[in-house]
């Protein structure tokens, strides 16, 4: 008996260890975005050794560590959106391409232009990136050229051996549209590039869960991919949304569900069994009473020995959760 035990409390252990280096990195990653962002606000030069860093190591974090890295992506930090925007758009866009089988290398160059695929909101006045409010149609043209603001800032910016031009690309080329009908605009035909495609679907998905000054109500997780999947006006690559759906399964990490036990769980990780992409892995975090667990249970709704099933999705707003605790 002495056998499962044991390595069911290894396990556990190798979890808590994976868990703590996947917060350290992401963490890491959301500083140095916060300094990197406000130096290109200030016109001061960048540290890119330290950016070359954060990037690598999220990197090594999506290729031995995928479920735990993907997990802090559920944290929607409200104040310091615009920058753990970037850093869960570099994740999700690194998980992707894995996805795809990009090198490690190609991974690395995803990774950086993910992560700076917003730089040129930095050039952009705040009063404007930060409005709670529609924005009128100058401020929203204005807004519109945080794309070319970002392609002019990556060109001055020193510090890589060379001129980094796919990362410029995807700053460029993330709100184009797969049949350009989106900005900037051109005047002549081109394919945006596929890391540009794949940072679009990373930037619409996060932005879509998350809440903004102007997105008081973020859509849940799987209604987003329902509207990624089913609205050909939003202008994602229809396969890259599968890819993306296929990363997260039906329901992506962060959802909040109802059991068949009228149990309330948060979606914690998606189910290793492909054959399974709508039986999650769970934590159980209120009892059929409605009663907040002191430990939440972790549940695999896929395997023999449970018999719950979800019936639906519903928003951590209406009962003041705040799913990203348990991730941390």
């Amino acid at each position: 008996e002495i056998g499962p035990e044991r390595d069911k409390a290894s396990l556990e252990e190798d979890e808590a260890q994976a868990k703590e280096r996947a917060k350290r990195a992401y963490f890491q990653t959301v500083e140095v975005a916060k300094h990197v962002l406000s130096d290109v606000r200030l016109g001061k030069s960048v540290n890119a050794r330290r950016v070359k860093r954060a990037v690598q190591s999220i990197v090594d974090q999506v290729l031995n560590n995928e479920t735990a890295i993907m997990g802090m992506t559920a944290l929607k930090h409200y104040d310091d959106y615009t920058f753990t925007h970037c850093v869960n758009v570099c994740i999700i866009s690194v998980v992707l391409g894995q996805k795809l089988g990009l090198t490690k290398l190609q991974l690395y160059e995803l990774g950086l232009g993910a992560l700076f695929h917003d730089l040129g909101k930095m050039r952009i006045d705040e009063a404007i990136t930060n409005k709670p409010g529609p924005l009128t149609d100058e401020e929203f043209d204005r807004m519109k050229e945080h794309t070319t603001e970002g392609l002019m800032a990556l060109f001055d910016m020193h510090g890589f051996s060379e001129v980094p031009f796919r990362t410029m690309l995807m700053a460029y080329e993330h709100h184009m549209k797969t049949d350009l009908s989106g900005y900037p605009k051109n005047k002549r035909p081109r394919d945006p590039t596929l890391f540009s495609r794949i940072v679009a679907v990373a930037d619409g998905f996060d932005a879509a869960t998350t809440r903004r000054p102007y997105q008081k109500v973020p859509f849940r997780p799987e209604l987003a991919l329902k509207e990624m999947r089913d609205n050909p006006d939003r202008g994602y690559d229809p396969l890259l949304v599968k890819a993306l759906i296929n990363v997260t399964g039906i329901f992506p990490v962060g959802t909040l569900v109802i059991l068949d036990t009228y149990e309330m769980a948060v979606v914690t990780a998606p189910n290793p069994d492909p054959a399974k992409i709508n039986e999650p892995i769970v934590k159980v975090v209120y009892d059929a009473n409605g009663v907040p667990l002191a430990d939440p249970v972790t549940i695999n709704l896929g395997s023999e020995n449970t018999n719950r099933r979800i019936i639906k999705t519903t928003r951590p707003e209406k009962y003041n959760i705040d799913v990203g605790a348990y991730f941390v």
